[in-house]
């Protein structure tokens, strides 16, 4: 998916589009009104006071009215960037979220890459529609004055577009490189970050941040180069400038001497106003051309959008498991070695093993988070999809905010629903009066590490999926939580499968619940 053109006019109203293009055109009178006001100077000598009054009086009223155009133009900008940058940062966090990435990665499209578009593309694109029109009008107004002389300083504003001809490649490949460098200093600084324990208790943290600093230093330099690329692209563009008002003058000069095509004194002066601003138009659509080229790669998305899932659909199903032949590897390393495994609706699984069994890559695969290698996983006959099973895993996932909005993730629940949920897992009076209005703040330990798993089983519960896949959700609470928690979860209807390294065998045995064990020979063996 590419960020382009035709993206931002689908994210503007129609209203809005033909407002910018108005305004924009009655603001590029800016570039020519030096050349009509003043250029009519030295014919007010013979002219009377009444005359030079009304001269003033039209200079007056030209200046307001356009730049009160410039105004109301620098307004609808600003109105159509925050629709831009709203759909834009949209855009991103949904692609970044069905793509899977790290939250990291996520976030810099969110802060860096978002700025970077929003600076270097939406606002040079407005910027163009600015420049585009005064070129225009200036260019009109121009050949207007004196077509000769006004055909000749065009011809020679022309010669400012020769440097980006030649430097475009080179400052898309510029761009490119500066991406690539800033995405290694992301990932650089994440891991710095990430692993301050272990850099603090081996005193490695001098000799890692040397690795950081050599990426940050890379990419400082790559975004050096390509500003220096297009500096250089800019003064090329600065030097033929100079050529394109020495060369219409001294032509000019000429046609006076030889008294050609009607040019004077007034008419240099006025086109000397006025072609100026067609060279200075035309430099910055160069310029931004030269940026909206850098942006390119940094505007290609790995993949578009989708509409993201509305409210809570219904569930089918009673929670028939069926596995055929299954197999889970990783290249050469084998997880599950052709399995069959029949589980009736209802029924309550308990799966052990060692560490780095592969025992959450069955649960994973059981919930259709990744395929398996080979073989067949059936829930109620279907191939399972993340929407058809309630995955738990041992970190639960509470973000600052109500109980209420914990539970319902923004859809649409009635209270009584969302109380009979807290109820059975045994938080409706713990959570205190109004429990659905409680604030929770994870980071401040407003809530317990039980009480939390709890919650996230509510979450799971109230959207009455026939089959629960709980992956270490004991692991962070203590004996008794554990204890109480799995009473919950074996007196639910439910289809129950659970990984876990710690379990009472008594409580197994007596809520009936079949034990497998994943063993490193990969296969499941049944316990009890």
């Amino acid at each position: 998916m590419m960020i382009n053109v035709k993206w931002v006019l689908h994210r503007l109203p129609h209203w809005e589009i033909l407002l910018l293009l108005v305004f924009a055109l009655l603001g590029s009178f800016e570039g020519v009104l030096n050349g009509f006001v003043l250029g009519r100077l030295p014919s007010l000598t013979q002219a009377t006071t009444v005359q030079r009054y009304q001269y003033l009086g039209v200079a007056l009223l030209a200046y307001a009215g356009t730049y009160t155009c410039l105004f109301v133009f620098q307004l609808l900008i600003q109105d159509a960037l925050r629709r831009l940058n709203i759909a834009l940062k949209e855009t991103l966090l949904t692609v970044s979220f069905e793509m899977g990435e790290e939250p990291a990665a996520g976030l810099n499209r969110l802060t860096n890459d978002a700025a970077q578009i929003q600076g270097r593309y939406f606002e040079v694109i407005l910027a163009i529609l600015s420049a585009g029109f005064g070129a225009i009008t200036a260019a009109l107004f121009v050949l207007a004055t004196n077509w000769v002389m006004g055909i000749i300083s065009i011809a020679f504003s022309a010669l400012t577009m020769v440097p980006m001809l030649f430097g475009q490649a080179r400052l898309a490949a510029l761009g490119e490189r500066w991406s690539t460098a800033s995405q290694a200093t992301l990932a650089a600084g994440s891991d710095w970050l990430n692993g301050r324990g272990d850099l603090v208790q081996y005193q490695a943290a001098g000799s890692f941040f040397g690795r950081v600093k050599q990426r940050l230093a890379v990419s400082e330099k790559r975004l050096q180069q390509q500003t220096n690329g297009q500096l250089r692209v800019q003064y090329g563009n600065w030097m033929l400038t100079v050529l394109t008002l020495i060369g219409p003058l001294a032509i000019g000069f000429w046609l006076i001497h030889i008294g050609g095509f009607g040019v004077t004194i007034s008419v240099l002066l006025t086109l000397l106003l006025s072609v100026d601003h067609v060279t200075m138009n035309i430099r910055m659509l160069i310029q931004y051309w030269s940026q909206l080229t850098g942006t390119r790669e940094l505007r290609h998305l790995p993949q578009a959008p989708t509409p993201l899932a509305g409210q809570n659909a219904a569930t089918h199903g009673k929670g028939q498991v069926d596995l055929q032949d299954l197999t889970i590897a990783y290249g050469e390393r084998k997880i599950l070695n052709g399995t069959d495994l029949t589980l009736a609706p209802g029924s309550k699984l308990l799966i052990s093993g060692p560490s780095g069994a592969g025992k959450s890559s069955l649960l994973r695969v059981l919930g259709g988070w990744q395929q398996p290698s080979s073989g067949v996983v059936r829930l109620d006959g279907e191939t399972p999809t993340p929407a058809d099973a309630t995955y738990i895993n041992q970190t639960p996932w509470i973000f600052d905010g109500t109980v209420r909005e914990n539970l319902t993730l923004g859809q649409s629940f009635p209270d009584g629903t969302l109380l009979a949920a807290l109820d059975q897992v045994g938080l409706t009076t713990e959570l205190g009066d109004n429990p659905l209005d409680r604030a929770i703040h994870p980071n401040q330990t407003s809530v317990s590490g039980g009480q939390m798993q709890r919650l996230v089983l509510a979450r799971g519960l109230l959207r009455k999926r026939p089959v629960m896949l709980l992956d270490e959700i004991t692991a962070g609470v203590d004996d008794q939580n554990a204890q109480r928690i799995r009473d919950l979860i074996y007196r639910l209807p439910n289809t129950v499968i659970e990984v876990a390294h710690h379990f009472d065998d008594a409580q197994l045995q007596a809520n009936q619940v079949l034990h497998y064990e994943l063993t490193p020979a990969h296969t499941l063996v049944f316990l009890g």
